[in-house]
């Protein structure tokens, strides 16, 4: 038995494949059940940050990283029961040994792994921290969150890119970044609107002109804020289509918070016939200054007054501010009023004016010719 299991068999004894291939089977079977175990190991270390999350759902989210980093844990155990001779090369990559190339390789995974997990831990905290957000008032938090989240995420990505350009492969990794200065300009110049944006995004989360959910005004476009991204931020439009607009555009012009407002301003005439007497007038502006004034959801202030006194009617000008920041409210306020000026018109007899056009017939422009 001793005498088979030192046999050579491409290189390597038969108790050295049978190590191999043991370690790999058995590592297969249970690399799902490892990836489960590790991954609640890891709920009970941060279960004070993530009550409100179901540990099945924090498995899930961790298991395939997980079980990817054990499979490379397996695979790296196997292969070190094995040798490779040292004629064995790689054509492709420059005669490299096979040797070397399985641990780049293998290497190059781990890193790889390790970032996947890490973004996806920073995936789940974000979105705990997004459902306490949630519970707040303020929606600050839910707007810096995500942006922040994103920031972390590619800061990782940069890190292990570098990490593995350094490590894995033993470049000067600070004579690389070094030379990336000589290029600088020519990849800022590429990349202008990109980083317009970028530092533009910074400026509306140092300002904050709005946040997430706020109705904003820009321009013709009116629309509520959704996500505030890198490069663009997310609007939906009040005809409910998905408008993205580059941050540049939003710091670089005159932008309209309408969620800001407390109240709302309303301005309009209300015209009545010439015919309408003194009293009548007086009346009509006496009753409707009273109405706007005892509304509960109009602001002080509200003004009736008689404007002028045109070719066809005589015009009374009512503004009142609406006492709240919703369109459609207002409006709804709006009408109310407009319904108590048509009874108080109807109450005190008077009638709105239509414009009039007065036609010469031709008779009369040939006796206004004979007068001449």
């Amino acid at each position: 038995m001793n005498k088979f299991l030192r046999t050579t068999f491409l290189y390597n004894s038969v108790e050295n494949w049978l190590w191999f291939l043991g370690i790999l089977i058995v590592g297969f079977l249970f690399k799902r059940v490892l990836s489960v175990l590790v991954s609640r190991i890891v709920y009970r270390m941060i279960k004070k940050e993530s009550k409100d999350v179901p540990v099945a759902d924090f498995v899930t989210l961790l298991r395939n990283p997980v079980e990817f980093l054990i499979t490379l844990f397996i695979i790296y155990s196997a292969v070190n029961e094995i040798i490779f001779p040292r004629k064995w090369r790689i054509i492709p990559f420059g005669k490299m040994r096979v040797s070397d190339f399985i641990d780049r390789l293998l290497d190059t995974l781990f890193v790889v792994g390790i970032t996947w997990l890490i973004i996806r831990l920073i995936r789940f905290f974000a979105l705990v921290y997004l459902k306490h957000a949630e519970e707040t008032e303020s929606k600050k938090d839910a707007q810096l969150i995500p942006f922040f989240r994103d920031i972390l995420i590619v800061l990782i990505a940069f890190s292990s890119f570098f990490l593995v350009l350094g490590f894995v492969f033993k470049q000067d990794v600070i004579s690389l970044i070094t030379g990336l200065g000589i290029g600088g300009v020519a990849l800022a110049l590429a990349a202008r609107a990109t980083l317009e944006n970028l530092f533009a995004s910074f400026t509306l989360f140092t300002e904050q002109p709005f946040i997430v959910g706020d109705d904003i005004e820009l321009g013709d476009m009116i629309g509520k804020i959704e996500k505030v991204g890198f490069r663009s931020t997310r609007i939906r439009h009040v005809d409910g289509s998905l408008v993205v607009v580059p941050n540049q555009m939003l710091v670089s012009q005159s932008l309209n918070n309408i969620s800001q407002r407390m109240e709302r301003r309303h301005k309009f005439f209300v015209r009545l016939k010439l015919d309408a007497s003194i009293q009548q007038v007086k009346q009509v502006i006496e009753e409707v200054q009273t109405l706007i004034d005892n509304h509960a959801e109009i602001s002080t202030g509200g003004h009736v007054k008689l404007d002028a006194i045109g070719d066809y009617s005589i015009n009374i000008m009512v503004v009142f501010m609406a006492a709240t920041p919703d369109y459609w409210k207002s409006k709804s306020i709006r009408e109310e009023i407009n319904l108590s000026i048509m009874q108080v018109l109807e109450k005190n007899g008077v009638e709105l004016a239509l414009p009039t056009t007065t036609l010469l017939s031709m008779t009369d422009d040939k006796n206004i010719d004979n007068d001449y």
